[in-house]
């Protein structure tokens, strides 16, 4: 039997309907029949898709170009089609919005919206870049003109599959004992970073030194040493992270997790289970935490989300804890990403915005950020929640609202873009913080995140976990302690230490100089390996090869930074690099995110780009013919940066362009840097009555980048 809500308001029906591969071309064709309500004159029907969702927009006026879109009714009423990217409530934002008008529509009449319309030559409508196994095409009816659209049951839904692997991830522990077993994980990879099985066939074998045995995707070190895993697959050479074998285990081993993301309880992409299925079986993550925002979790939204983390987490194995983003404006604080120890303990909403039906109480809301810190202390052991500063749409306002004890860490980048300055904040305050790096994911691949064609700028990252054992009580002390670095996703294995006190330590010493050991094994080669006293920079190594590079051929421009600190942070850099007296040979981009972007054009002297940053950092290398004489010039919407061949060397010429680091330079480059490994031993001399805070970084030669933890010192 028909159920009212479709007798009443319609139905809808979508061919083809099978499963279709993420981010491919295709043509839909949606019926909407009218149901007995009619639709009448200034009524609307919306097409709407989640928040999170980068399939291309509908366009109405160019039949022969992308994502033509075409709506016929059999109706007397005309139809007006446009796409709004706001025009339903989160997550059901992005609209395809028909408005009725001179005339109705009557029951039985329909309305064929074709989605890519093929039938005058244009190639189709890109679907969706990420995978999902229940794709919803959500099918809103207004049939009254009274601006109140309801869903109709009938809404499509199909399958987002990933394409064919177009390549290889390897991943292994980044430490092991000697004599230990090492999974050997590996997974392909589409085009849009979606995972398909490993492709057939893979070879794997071993680079580095020591004895090792790799038998059945194990591995095994019979002594110790150091290496990575190499994949061969058909003519292709895909390498692992870094990995250690010792002959006992140390104090602390470095595991890995994305902290911060979220699935289609709130605006994400997925249902919790399989946001926990991903991270552990697709991503190889050995701690995760689920961060919904809050004011769109209900009561039971939460005791769900701590029934499926109780069901995931095992120590020794996976360890999972609960979480919420607690999401108010920046003016109150911005966003906090909140972990608890275990389950059953209480959210403290910043409000109830979209959950109007789910009651207040004594926890909830907690609003501005001082009242949260508040609740949190009066109701919750003080050991087991700790507090996150994280930048997304809201930034986190810590000059105004930060309490160190309840939430001393910091993320310094996530899919949003990079955050550096969020640190420069802690320190011009004063306050002793340590480093993070999510994905704050909404495409429902939490530890593998990549943007796609959407409005997310740059890959997840992921945080590193300096603990004695992988157990929630270990994992959560080592997040208290300050105990872990952040990455732009690598897994590089980075060490810093001062005066052999780890990372995120805070100590006193009785002298005006301190000794600085820090290194870094990348996944690629290494182009830096720096040391910050607060945010200057006062030491650097880099390769050999960066020192005795003025014969190289290769120039490299890199540009990046944010406009401001909000929601319209992005930088759009499209533009041209023009080369005078001498010719192009090869061009690369690097660091570039999503396959949209990179070189749209190319000739033998210029090379037109399309470039977005968000805090993140683009690059060009340019190979040419000769590069001792002429000129190379970058122009941009942001800004413009010319230097002379003759003179350039590896430090480069550089230009700042105002808003939130927005820079840009050039530099000669190495021909082919290939060490994969940095250390240094540094005095450093400390403030005579301040507290001392000093960090590392690492630059991988591909722009990746790992920010240590800082270590404080004071004067005593």
């Amino acid at each position: 039997m028909t159920d009212l809500v479709t007798h009443r308001l319609g139905h809808v029906s979508l061919t083809p309907d099978g499963p279709v591969v993420a981010g491919s071309m295709n043509e839909w064709t949606l019926t909407y029949t009218v149901g007995s309500y009619g639709i009448d004159e200034g009524g609307t029907l919306k097409l709407a898709r989640r928040f999170a969702s980068d399939g291309a927009h509908p366009q109405f006026d160019e039949p022969t170009a992308p994502n033509y879109t075409t709506v016929t009714t059999t109706g007397e009423a005309k139809l007006r089609p446009r796409y709004d990217p706001k025009a339903h409530v989160r997550p059901w934002m992005k609209c395809l919005v028909i408005d009725v008008y001179d005339g109705c529509l009557a029951p039985g009449d329909t309305v064929t919206i074709t989605l890519g319309d093929r039938s005058q030559g244009s190639p189709g409508i890109r679907a969706q870049s990420f995978i999902e196994s229940a794709h919803e095409l959500r099918f809103l009816v207004d049939p009254t003109n009274a601006c109140l659209v309801e869903r109709l049951p009938s809404s499509p839904v199909l399958a987002i599959i990933s394409g064919a692997p177009l390549s290889v991830v390897v991943i292994v522990p980044t430490q092991v004992v000697v004599g230990e077993q090492a999974q050997i994980f590996v997974k392909g990879e589409d085009r849009w970073g979606n995972p398909t099985p490993a492709p057939d066939p893979v070879e794997l074998s071993w680079d580095g030194d020591g004895e090792v045995q790799i038998n059945a995707g194990v591995l095994r070190c019979a002594t110790s040493c150091s290496g990575r895993v190499v994949a061969r697959w058909h003519d292709q050479t895909f390498v692992s992270n870094p990995i250690t074998a010792t002959q006992t285990p140390p104090q602390h081993r470095k595991y890995w997790g994305d902290l911060h993301a979220q699935s289609d309880a709130t605006v994400g992409t997925g249902t919790e289970v399989e946001y926990f299925e991903f991270g552990r079986d697709w991503a190889h993550l050995d701690v995760m935490c689920h961060q919904g925002n809050d004011f769109q979790m209900t009561d039971e939204d939460w005791r769900r989300l701590n029934e499926v983390v109780r069901r995931f987490h095992q120590d020794g194995r996976f360890v999972v804890f609960p979480g919420y983003e607690w999401s108010a404006n920046t003016a109150a604080g911005g966003d906090r990403n909140v972990m608890y120890l275990e389950e059953g303990m209480p959210i403290m909403r910043s409000s109830h915005w979209q959950i109007p039906g789910t009651p207040e109480d004594q926890h909830t809301p907690a609003h501005p950020a001082d009242v949260l810190f508040s609740k949190l202390r009066e109701h919750v052991d003080l050991d087991k929640v700790v507090l996150a500063a994280h930048c997304g749409g809201r930034y986190a306002d810590i000059r105004e609202y930060f309490d160190e004890e309840l939430g001393p860490l910091i993320e310094v980048m996530s899919c949003w873009g990079v955050f550096e300055w969020l640190l420069w904040d802690a320190f011009d305050k004063g306050y002793e913080v340590g480093v993070v790096a999510n994905s704050d994911g909404h495409k429902g691949r939490p530890g593998a995140e990549g943007p796609g064609a959407g409005q997310f700028g740059i890959f997840g990252g992921l945080t590193c976990m300096l603990a004695e054992s992988l157990t929630r009580a270990a994992v959560f002390n080592a997040l208290k302690q300050r105990r872990c670095y952040g990455t732009t996703g690598p897994r590089m294995d980075l060490n810093f230490e001062v005066e052999g006190r780890v990372m995120g330590s805070s100590f006193a010493v009785d002298r005006d100089r301190v000794q600085v050991t820090a290194s870094v094994v990348g996944v690629g080669p290494i182009e830096s390996l720096q040391l910050f006293r607060g945010r200057e920079l006062i030491h650097e190594v880099r390769p050999a090869a960066f020192t005795n590079c003025g014969a190289s051929r290769r120039i490299r421009l890199v540009w990046g930074g944010a406009r401001i600190r909000g929601r319209g942070r992005r930088a759009t850099w499209d533009g041209v690099v023009e080369i005078e007296g001498a010719h192009i040979e090869r061009a690369q981009v690097f660091a570039f995110d999503s396959p949209m972007d990179g070189i749209q054009a190319q000739t033998d002297t210029t090379i037109e780009l399309r470039s977005r940053t968000t805090g993140d950092l683009d690059g060009l290398d340019i190979w040419l013919d000769q590069a001792q004489r002429g000129r190379v010039v970058f122009r941009s919407g942001v800004g413009e940066l010319a230097a002379m061949l003759g003179t350039l060397d590896a430090n480069g010429q550089s230009a700042s362009f105002g808003g939130l680091d927005l820079r840009a330079s050039i530099c000669r480059y190495p021909e082919s840097p290939s060490e994969r490994a940095l250390e240094f031993t540094h005095e450093v001399e400390l403030a005579a009555s301040a507290t001392t805070p000093l960090f590392v970084k690492a630059v991988q030669v591909d722009g990746h980048t790992a920010w240590s933890s800082p270590i404080y010192l004071r004067r005593c």
